[in-house]
């Protein structure tokens, strides 16, 4: 199934990211007030490969750690090593990751389960991978998304995909995490629901009134997922695999244009279109 507004969070960065400034502008309907401008975040992205053979001597299966992390300076240096790092560092975090999956790994050669010896022919099931990718992007200059992008294989019958975002709002005088109460009222959240299970008709080619279940998914309703974001042209909701469909279908994305949702928006919030 084509998913909507997928985006391909995995890959190294090396270079620093700079994010640009958007102007916050009213939209028609309800007046938004005046906000300060804010510089936009700057963040540097490092990358962290480890690589960790089972065998060293045999020319052994291995496993492959490849870890990207951001970094800011200032507040929101301290807020995102607060609300995403777990209070570290990015170094740190790294570090903790790296030595977390490396423990894994060689516990599952510790195992009494596990043969003395495999000769030649290793199982491909041996050869781990873990990637982790933290991105970052303003849609206005008091708007950050980031997301952190998973994609790994640790035995088993195939790899998994995670995604989660974080959106931030920030002004002149704080930081802080943003949940979709802050964006549109609870109230409305019933009439969210049915446009995004519309949406999931349309990109699964069914008719306006068929049962989602028979485009594949598990279930014939969908609650509004926590995992949300928002760009610059609407307000996005995420779903990784095993969660409303089969493996098969993959992750799954919906983008609410704000033209659809403009009446169901939270007066004060710092989106602009």
């Amino acid at each position: 199934m084509k998913k909507i507004n997928r985006r391909q969070g995995i890959g190294y960065i090396p270079l620093s990211l700079l994010w640009f400034l958007g102007l916050l502008t009213g939209c028609t309907g309800t007046p938004k007030p005046e906000v300060p401008p804010v510089n936009p975040p700057r963040f540097l992205s490092h990358t962290e490969q480890r690589i960790l053979p089972l065998y060293p001597d045999q020319g052994s299966p291995r496993m492959t750690l490849n870890i990207t992390v951001l970094e800011s300076s200032g507040a929101l240096e301290q807020f995102i090593q607060e609300f995403l790092y777990d209070g570290l560092n990015p170094q740190a975090y790294t570090e903790r990751l790296i030595t977390a999956y490396t423990d894994q790994y060689f516990a599952m050669k510790n195992s009494p389960l596990f043969p003395d010896e495999y000769g030649d022919q290793f199982p491909e099931s041996l050869n781990w991978e873990y990637t982790e990718t933290w991105e970052a992007g303003s849609p206005w200059s008091q708007v950050l998304v980031i997301s952190r992008n998973l994609e790994y294989y640790l035995g088993g019958a195939h790899g998994m995909r995670e995604k989660r975002y974080f959106v931030i709002f920030q002004d002149t005088h704080k930081v802080q995490p943003a949940a979709l109460a802050d964006i549109i009222e609870p109230a409305s959240w019933p009439l969210v629901e049915e446009r995004i299970a519309q949406a999931l008709r349309i990109e699964a080619n069914l008719e306006p009134d068929e049962p989602l279940s028979q485009g594949g998914f598990f279930e014939d309703t969908v609650e509004i997922p926590d995992n949300f974001f928002l760009t610059s042209q609407g307000l996005g909701f995420h779903w990784d695999p095993y969660e409303i469909a089969p493996y098969v279908m993959g992750s799954i994305e919906v983008l609410l244009p704000y033209e659809q949702i403009q009446d169901l928006l939270k007066s004060g919030t710092p989106i602009g279109f």
